[in-house]
């Protein structure tokens, strides 16, 4: 079964990444849509753009996606934003269908975390009057075993 991963210029369809994950053994599916949002540390944002090159992002994605799917017994559907978004626009979208609630959660947040840790999409806050400034990569600690 091919997975649904992409890395777009398009508008996200939420619904679409959740259809693609339903099964009727599926008795959940989760999901999560980041937003573009104003203000962010304390300044007014009118607009993000995302950047990334492109064969590598998409292929550090379906790692993620895989890794998910690895680690649960879950399907997931996932899509990221590229270019100009406006605040109020969907920059991310993630589905999980997994048997049980537990599963589909768990396998969403992971995938949520590692993008904000691996994927390589640069991101580039702009304000009203166009001044932009590029944000540091959102790396969370990895926790040592």
């Amino acid at each position: 079964m091919r997975r649904l991963i992409s890395i777009t210029k398009s508008r996200l369809d939420p619904a679409a990444l959740s259809r693609a994950v339903s099964a009727p053994k599926h008795g959940a599916v989760a999901s999560f849509i980041g937003i573009v949002r104003s203000p962010h540390a304390g300044r007014r944002v009118a607009a993000v753009s995302y950047d990334c090159f492109l064969p590598l992002a998409e292929k550090e994605l379906a790692r993620i996606a895989a890794a998910a799917e690895r680690r649960w017994p879950a399907r997931i559907a996932v899509a990221h934003r590229i270019g100009r978004l406006k605040v109020g626009e969907a920059s991310v979208a993630i589905a999980a269908g997994s048997a049980h609630r537990a599963q589909a959660c768990a396998a969403c947040r992971f995938v949520l975390e590692e993008i904000k840790l691996r994927l390589p999409i640069w991101k580039q806050e702009h304000d009203a009057r166009g001044a932009g400034r590029w944000l540091a990569g959102c790396a969370l600690p990895r926790k040592r075993s």
